[in-house]
């Protein structure tokens, strides 16, 4: 990207912190104002014109004044990024507040995640987990909870835990349960959970399995629970935030995001992009790749275990959106989630 000489800089700042509050185009008047710009408005119509020609800003109208293109925001945001915005104390404490009230069960800490973000920045809060087949395995364990009932704890080598609650009409006991487990964790050691399910499905159809009860009932309790493993839940909260935003007062451009909420494959599009990197991604209009959604911008955070990513958090909304505050609430959520997620591993290791 073109390095913009100090006074175009502060001027092209200051037109996107303006409209990011007004919603409306910001003219040369407005900038002279800034304190951080000591110009005229005739220097400042004139630096505009540059800035124009340079595509970091757009005139909408003749009579208007300018608002920025998606170079603009870039420019923007990655200064506002080299800056480390983080939240304030208080309000990471507020955060983390609340998403530990959800208790220590994974899918309910990534639900309450989505709430948060949604809630704090008045915008729509996306989490993830991470692709379940690309986990390695590391433990399953069997609790008995109740006459008839079990809950299965699946750890993955990252330290992921997820509770699934199954039923059980043979009354199992404990110590069996936990020979189970015994016999599963030795059989899967260092798979990832695609192949752990696929080695059970083998040796379901053996021979040695129809002739030992004991293996065979173990192989079809891990079966259950790793069945559906595959499939990626995504939970999205505060998609009717959008409604308030001028941005999306077309309803074509409201029926086209609307959709793509709907359809998770194209969000976990995006938010697969942040696997790779650590700490927060910005994704303006176009870098998303996602044409239905070219009005927003995505704010995300690749949540880790050590070098595995588990999870990933992220808001959607408009590109006129307040980026100090979200850059700042996405970088909280996703550390508190990974502060959370690790102490929720520690209990059942």
């Amino acid at each position: 990207m073109h390095r913009l000489e100090s006074r175009a800089e502060a001027i092209l700042k200051t037109i996107v912190s303006e409209f990011i509050t007004s919603g409306e185009p910001v003219g040369s008047r407005t900038v002279s104002r800034n304190k951080g710009v000591d110009l005229s408005p005739a220097s400042i119509r004139y630096i505009m014109t540059d800035l124009t020609e340079m595509g970091y800003i757009t005139q909408p109208h003749v009579s208007a004044g300018r608002i920025p293109t998606d170079l603009g925001y870039r420019l923007y945001v990655d200064s506002l990024l080299g800056g480390c915005q983080k939240a304030h104390l208080d309000e990471h404490a507020a955060i983390e507040s609340v998403i530990k009230a959800a208790g220590l069960e994974v899918r309910s800490l990534l639900r309450q995640s989505s709430s948060v973000l949604a809630e704090f920045s008045r915008q729509t809060g996306v989490v993830t987990a991470a692709t379940p087949a690309k986990r390695r395995f590391r433990a399953i364990e069997f609790i008995k909870v109740a006459e008839n009932r079990i809950v299965v704890l699946l750890v993955s080598a990252s330290g992921l835990v997820q509770n699934k609650l199954i039923h059980d009409d043979d009354r199992i006991d404990q110590e069996s349960l936990e020979r189970y487990s015994r016999m599963l964790n030795d059989m899967l050691k260092d798979l990832d959970l695609r192949q752990a399910r696929e080695r059970i499905e083998q040796e379901l159809q053996q021979e040695k399995t129809r002739m030992d009860a004991m293996l065979a009932k173990a192989l079809r309790m891990g079966h259950t629970v790793l069945t559906g493993e595959g499939d990626r839940e995504v939970f999205i909260e505060g998609q009717t935030n959008i409604l308030d935003e001028p941005e999306f007062a077309s309803i074509e451009q409201l029926k086209a995001l609307l959709v793509t909420f709907q359809e998770k494959s194209k969000l976990l599009k995006i938010l697969d992009k942040t696997l790779q990197a650590r700490g927060v991604q910005v994704f303006i209009g176009s870098e998303h790749g996602v044409g239905e959604i070219e009005s927003c911008a995505i704010v995300a955070y690749p949540v880790r275990a050590g070098q595995a990513v588990v999870a990933s958090v992220a808001v959607i909304g408009p590109k006129r959106m307040n980026y100090p505050k979200v850059v700042g609430l996405v970088d909280a959520t996703g550390k508190v989630l990974t502060k959370l997620l690790a102490k929720a591993a520690e209990t059942v290791l």
